[in-house]
């Protein structure tokens, strides 16, 4: 194997392995599948059917669509300016989606694989933290991506709200600082 195609392998094993970290006691549930059993608790928990329950007016955890997988594909392009071809889409169980009603926008964080075809410098790019967004969209507008991840993610230190990353069950691994 080249050192070319062991890249998106690697690169996925270290994002998956930081997402993992950021768990307290388990790794939250992306909205694509219900959570495992002994997710942590939060105002909102997905049923094993897949819907959500909330506290009224709290944030909802949402099924990520393929409309929105593919909306938010294009926004990390835009924002990253690597070339479409080179983006495979989302990786496979890595969308968080939620939205906060108090504020009317919708919330989301993701993480892309490059294509087989990517070029070395999207490949280069997509390290440490690269192939992560976050992405915010007020209803009736489109994505923006606000932020990279970063190798260690710190949740607390990105622009999701405390109330979305609640939801989602995500915190700061230890060593992680937050930004106010």
């Amino acid at each position: 194997m080249t050192t070319t195609r062991r890249l998106p392998v690697l690169l996925a094993i270290a994002v998956a392995g930081s997402l993992a970290a950021c768990g307290s006691s388990a790794t939250p549930a992306p909205t694509t599948a219900p959570p495992p059993t002994g997710s942590p608790a939060s105002s909102t928990s997905t049923t094993a059917a897949g819907s959500t329950a909330t506290t009224a007016g709290g944030p909802r955890n949402l099924p990520a669509t393929v409309a929105n997988k593919s909306a938010l594909t294009a926004a990390y392009v835009a924002h990253t300016k690597v070339p479409p071809g080179d983006i495979a889409g989302t990786q496979a169980g890595s969308v968080y989606y939620a939205f906060v009603p108090s504020t009317r926008t919708y919330w989301a964080l993701a993480t892309f694989t490059p294509s087989a075809t990517a070029s070395q410098r999207t490949l280069v790019g997509m390290q440490d933290g690269g192939a992560m967004g976050i992405f915010s969209r007020p209803a009736g507008g489109s994505w923006t991506m606000v932020a990279t991840g970063s190798f260690p993610f710190c949740p607390s230190a990105t622009p999701l709200p405390a109330e979305v990353r609640a939801v989602w069950g995500v915190s700061d691994p230890t060593g992680c600082t937050a930004q106010g």
